[in-house]
């Protein structure tokens, strides 16, 4: 349910009509938002059913049918019963990027009238204005954003009840074999867990994948092995058990029918890597390996010289859209595709990922940006250079890490603040600097700071008013490159609890490029140290502080 855009008001409809007779379908390719009253309504969303009992509130991501009817097994409702619904019809602006799911459609309940009442009187206003002039629009957008407000807290409570979408018979069986490939499996068995007839089963395979059963699974374990040959040392006999093969001739037999080549030929041939995260682009570009293709912005641009380095690297962003991702990983044919972990049950969505190269997915949870780097070194093979990075690294930030020492009392507390369209964020582990300040210069964060270190918290959402909690002698602060995060940041810095800190009245706060301290590779925290070693080391001259 997080999100970090602002929802923008687009359109608004209602709806009303007699239980007894009701069957409506809502589908829209917008986000919405929907406000139900009436009592014994069945709804129907990803095939999924539930029983409405009073006020319900539904978010529906794009493209999702709602279908509302009244169910006949109940009895006969009074001809004054009706139903009503309202729907807003919204978009996110100043969306961050992120590798976050899609939303799923989620529904809460409430006994309380407060949020339809809220609802009732937005679309009052709504249909009554007279003019689309701005001064008409932003007070109805403001009524909206407070009631959007209201109802996303109640949809992020534990009552809420999130809808998944049901798999098909050959979706089934697809996300089965990806997920068990090590496993003895029949196609008879496929078949039986379709629900399909042997020919319906047989079409709608290949019609769906391009290839046969048999012909698909094979290229499923073959990728595995690919997979863990670029990132282990084991021997073919080894991978050929684990994916489910009987011993290393069987699977040389079917890599060089899945590949044209055998195992030995594939790991010396030069590979083309795709980058579909901004942390594996920086991990190889610290390698000096340029992807033909990967997620990158303006700093990495300007720091690698990307422009001027090959014309055959196509840059992507954080906003490209997904048919625009494929269609340029169509046109530079990659043999690896770097793509974000997914998690489990959410393998499907890769799948229009794997025809055009070897799809690898690196987890971040419970491993540190050296391990992350070394992940990637041993893919490229480029092991030798990586250890190399990290032996100068180390050896650069000890030297920036005794000096800050001589110069710095071990009570300066020094704190990171991060400034998004939508939200104040405070950090202590991971991204924005905070595990170069903390624990690899070994720098002393506010206790507030240290307590969330202990509790495993990463960057808790600040409050204004919290900001007495943190105080510190010296803070860093990165602001979103967007109107909204510029708006919020002055707020801030106009509020008495941000001029009474101790960084403010000693000028000693630091304004840093989010998108240098947001990454989190060998590169970026380069960079950031840099800027630590600028500000916080005095034989070196301070930058003006400008925001």
């Amino acid at each position: 349910m997080e999100r970090s855009g602002i929802p923008i008001l687009k359109n608004m409809y209602t709806y009303s009509a007699a239980l007894q007779t009701i069957d409506f379908t809502y589908h829209r390719d917008t986000y919405s938002l929907l406000f139900i009253d009436g009592p014994s309504a069945t709804l129907m969303i990803h095939k999924n059913s539930h029983t409405l009992n009073g006020f319900a509130c539904i978010s529906l991501p794009p493209n999702t049918p709602l279908h509302l009817y009244q169910d006949a097994n109940e009895s006969l409702l009074s001809p004054t019963d009706q139903l009503r619904l309202y729907a807003c019809e919204y978009e996110w602006i100043c969306e961050e990027p992120s590798n976050d799911l899609p939303l799923l459609p989620t529904l809460v309940e409430q006994n309380s009238s407060i949020l339809f009442n809220q609802i009732s009187a937005l679309y009052d206003s709504y249909e009554n204005r007279l003019y689309h002039s701005i001064s008409q629009r932003l007070p109805l957008q403001a009524q909206f954003m407070t009631l959007f407000a209201d109802a996303w807290w109640a949809l992020e409570q534990p009552a809420s009840i999130s809808f998944t979408k049901t798999l098909d018979g050959i979706d089934q069986v697809i996300s089965y074999l990806h997920t068990h490939f090590d496993r003895k499996i029949q196609r008879e068995d496929a078949v039986i867990m379709s629900g399909l007839s042997l020919r319906q089963f047989t079409l709608s395979f290949k019609q769906r994948t391009g290839y046969t059963f048999v012909e698909y699974l094979n290229r499923i374990r073959i990728d595995k092995v690919k997979a863990m040959m670029l990132q282990s040392r084991q021997s073919l006999n080894e991978l050929a058990r684990q994916v489910g093969y009987t011993d290393e001739f069987y699977l040389s037999r079917k890599f060089k029918q899945v590949t044209g080549m055998s195992p030995t030929v594939y790991l010396r041939k030069p590979l083309k890597i795709a980058s579909l995260d901004h942390a594996y682009t920086l991990d190889l570009l610290s390698l000096g390996v340029t992807p033909c293709t990967a997620i990158t912005d303006t700093w990495v641009n300007h720091r690698f010289q990307l422009s001027q380095v090959t014309r055959s690297f196509q840059p992507l962003y954080w906003q490209t859209k997904q048919a625009e991702r494929l269609e340029v990983l169509q046109r530079v044919k990659p043999d690896i595709i770097l793509h974000p972990l997914m998690d489990t049950g959410d393998d499907g969505q890769l799948e229009p990922y794997r025809p055009l190269g070897l799809v690898i997915q690196i987890p971040w949870r419970g491993i540190s940006w050296k391990q992350h780097f070394m992940n990637i070194a041993q893919i490229t093979g480029l092991e030798a250079q990586a250890y190399r990075w990290l032996e100068y690294f180390e050896h650069r930030a000890g030297h920036a890490r005794e000096s800050l020492k001589r110069e710095l009392d071990s009570q300066t507390k020094i704190a990171i603040i991060n400034v998004r369209s939508d939200r104040l964020l405070i950090y202590a582990h991971g991204y924005m600097g905070a595990d170069l300040l903390y624990d690899i210069l070994q720098l002393t964060p506010p206790p507030a700071v240290r307590a969330m270190r202990v509790q495993g918290l990463e960057h808790p959402e600040l409050s204004i008013p919290q900001l007495p909690l943190y105080d510190a002698d010296h803070y860093f602060v990165s602001i979103e490159n967007n109107q909204a995060a510029r708006l919020r940041a002055a707020e801030m810095m106009k509020s008495p609890e941000w001029m009474t800190r101790t960084a403010v009245k000693q000028r000693c706060v630091y304004p840093v490029d989010m998108t240098k301290w947001y990454g989190y590779g060998p590169a970026a925290l380069d960079a950031q140290l840099d800027d630590v070693m600028h500000y916080l080391l005095p034989n070196r001259p301070k930058k003006q502080v400008s925001f």
